[in-house]
């Protein structure tokens, strides 16, 4: 690794934000306002804050304590589990990261048809498809170009959410915001509800938000000092948090309950409200479209950095961890890109919010066990070695109780549908493991066995109609 190619402090913190700050800061007013009322948001963005910044200070934790595992979240889950624990995790991460693109273009290209008025399917999958292979070709330049772009991006799109802060706080009202029997009834729908319920199906849409909280650590191989990993983690996370929860109160005290959950852009909405009115709405759909872009970017990079990691330990085909003279895993950028261009099919269908909901949904249902296996790796690590505090104790056990609610939140139809998606990785890890000589262990077809039975089910389910989409 050329050392002028090395990611400073700065650098890292801007690419975690970056990654963490898309689509979700400008749609989480509107997902969650179908799901729960302002009063039960505020507690599920307490519950989910703390879950997530246990989340972070496990990866900050295991950064500092155990800074030979640069994978990241692959190594934790291998260190931690045995090699094909580490593949899944890195597999769902990698899901995770392609499908998440895939819904972040989806929703672009959404915000920008609303903004010139309307786009035809094939000029919207045309738009995609044209995006998709420049942010491919500004990848192969190397990690540190993409860097930069990213970081530039990032200061950007902040300008409109720092005006939305500071003018929506003039036209927050507390009758709009404290709606009535808001733990029995669903403002928005007026349906039953309780508040348990409220805050449970919330946990997805905030999880998805945070999809990104480990950035940094996946691109440690590249930092100049692993000590400033845990840094970046503490500091994108805490201030992204900050940015989230006041853009989604001020939204859902300018804006009534049921007018917000059928917004199309509920960002553009709330700024559209201000003194600047109209200009304040295109303000926000353009930071809506800078905001996609750089997570877009930040994401391709993360997605093709994964396989390649892991292909170096032996759990992916040797094909995909090899460097072109740029030092980009050229191979394994060019999967995941091609996998991504056949999900933006989706586009030609024309329903926009339908396959962006869909999407995320899976994206996260993917990367909770990559997170679940930090934590409860973090929780190991930190109970049975001497060098981990008592807080570090308390933060591991913490996140894992975290992601094993989140797991139950985001119910059976996704964890259904992200088996399905596990369960065609193991052809690859048998393929890389042939590769390699290695034998699959009696306990490895254990699993295996167990993913593809549930894989069955659920597609059985699918087919019968007993469970549906």
């Amino acid at each position: 690794m050329k050392e002028n190619d090395k990611l400073g402090l700065s650098m890292l913190v801007l690419i975690g934000m970056g990654s963490m700050i898309g689509g979700g800061i400008f749609n989480s007013p509107t997902d969650l306002i179908n799901l729960a009322n302002p009063q039960s948001v505020v507690i599920a963005w307490i519950i989910g804050g703390i879950g997530i910044i246990a989340l972070a200070m496990v990866f900050n934790m295991l950064a500092n304590k155990k800074p030979e595992l640069t994978g990241g979240i692959y190594t934790y889950a291998k260190e931690g589990f045995g090699e094909f624990a580490g593949f899944n995790s890195a597999w769902g991460y990698w899901i995770s990261a392609w499908l998440g693109n895939v819904a972040f273009i989806v929703l672009l290209v959404k915000t920008l048809a609303d903004l010139v008025g309307g786009m035809s399917a094939i000029v919207s999958f045309a738009f995609a498809t044209i995006l998709l292979w420049a942010v491919y070709l500004l990848q192969i330049r190397g990690t540190k170009n993409t860097s930069i772009i990213n970081s530039i991006v990032t200061i950007a799109k902040l300008i409109p959410i720092v005006l939305a802060i500071l003018l929506g706080v003039f036209i927050f009202k507390k009758d709009i915001f404290f709606v009535p029997n808001w733990q029995n009834t669903l403002a928005s729908t007026g349906s039953a509800t309780n508040l348990l319920k409220q805050v449970s199906d919330s946990m997805g849409t905030i999880l998805w938000s945070f999809v990104g909280i480990e950035a940094a650590v996946v691109l440690s191989e590249r930092a100049e000092s692993q000590k400033i990993v845990g840094k970046a983690i503490i500091i994108s996370i805490i201030a992204t948090l900050a940015i989230y929860m006041f853009i989604t109160i001020v939204s859902m005290g300018a804006i009534p309950a049921n007018s917000l959950a059928k917004s199309v852009t509920p960002f553009a909405d709330l700024l559209g409200k201000t003194v600047i009115g109209k200009s304040g709405s295109i303000i926000a759909k353009l930071g809506l479209i800078i905001s996609l872009i750089g997570a877009f970017i930040s994401w391709v990079m993360l997605a093709a950095e994964t396989p390649y990691l892991v292909a170096k330990s032996g759990s992916m085909p040797k094909w995909l961890g090899k460097l072109d003279q740029n030092d980009v895993p050229r191979n394994s950028l060019m999967v995941t890109t091609i996998l991504t261009q056949i999900f933006l099919f989706s586009l030609l269908s024309g329903a926009f919010q339908k396959a962006y909901s869909m999407l995320y949904n899976i994206a996260t249902t993917s990367i909770l066990i990559p997170y679940f296996f930090s934590a409860i790796y973090g929780a190991k690590a930190a109970l049975g070695e001497e060098k981990f505090t008592g807080l570090d104790k308390v933060i591991a056990i913490i996140a894992t109780i975290y992601t094993i609610y989140v797991i139950y939140a985001v119910g059976i139809l996704y964890l259904g549908l992200t088996v399905i998606l596990y369960a065609l990785g193991i052809y690859v890890y048998i393929k890389a493991k042939k590769e390699n000589g290695k034998e699959i262990t009696s306990g490895e077809k254990i699993w295996m066995a167990i993913i593809l039975i549930i894989s069955i089910l659920m597609i059985i389910g699918l087919a019968t109609g007993k469970v549906a989409i």
